[in-house]
């Protein structure tokens, strides 16, 4: 065979080779529309989730409710830092944030004393100076304003639950009644004793008026006592 023909027969296509790509590529196209439908399936049923999740009220009386707390939270933080810290710092002449202990030095400082005797009205000026501080100044507003969240929560429940809750809980109707002969429990609807076969008298208005034999309301089955 000589060079030329057989460069003729490598230029020629493999009719097996070109079958086998575009059956891959079939294929290929397949799955990946296969794959789109599965991710727009999943996609529609995440949004719907997440619409329905929305839509219901507890969602909204949530967001409401961090609205609420978030305002709520900067008006306890203002009494606290305009109200309770100035009368805090008549006391101890500093105000209460700016009340700490250097723990720490630095070398370079030539000013620094360790303790409540030190150099710096403010706690910006003891790090800046290289100092290490414990500031329990900002420890004793933090437990101030959480003292005081949690009482307004505490009197918040206490009077929803104490006039709200008892508002809206309506009475729940009895489900039995007891039988005067027999004193044993039976269903409201009942009209016989299942235990003394004593009868009931399904007008309630009875129980209120004497009967005109002069009887009570029951009338004595085949357990009652005869005369």
């Amino acid at each position: 065979m000589s060079r030329k023909q057989h460069d003729v027969e490598l230029a020629e296509p493999r009719p097996t080779t070109a079958a086998s790509s575009h059956s891959r590529i079939k294929e290929m196209t397949s799955n990946l529309g296969d794959g789109i439908k599965k991710t727009g399936k999943a996609t529609m049923g995440v949004g719907e989730a997440f619409m329905a999740f929305i839509n219901r009220g507890s969602v909204v009386d949530l967001a409401i409710g961090i609205v609420v707390g978030g305002a709520f939270t900067a008006i306890v933080n203002s009494f606290v830092a305009d109200l309770i810290t100035p009368v805090i710092g008549l006391a101890t002449q500093k105000n209460l944030n700016n009340l700490f202990i250097v723990i720490h030095c630095s070398t370079n400082s030539t000013t620094c004393r360790k303790g409540t005797d030190h150099p710096y009205a403010t706690i910006l000026q003891a790090t800046t100076d290289g100092a290490a501080t414990w500031n329990y100044g900002n420890f004793i507003q933090y437990v101030i304003n959480f003292i005081i969240i949690a009482l307004a929560m505490f009197l918040l429940v206490q009077a929803y639950s104490s006039t709200l809750l008892k508002a809206m809980k309506k009475p729940t109707p009895p489900k039995t009644k007891p039988c005067q002969m027999c004193f044993e429990e039976c269903n409201i609807q009942a009209l016989k004793c299942k235990w003394c076969l004593t009868m009931f008298v399904a007008n309630a208005a009875a129980s209120e008026s004497p009967l005109p034999d002069g009887g009570s309301m029951y009338k004595q089955g085949s357990f009652s006592n005869k005369q």
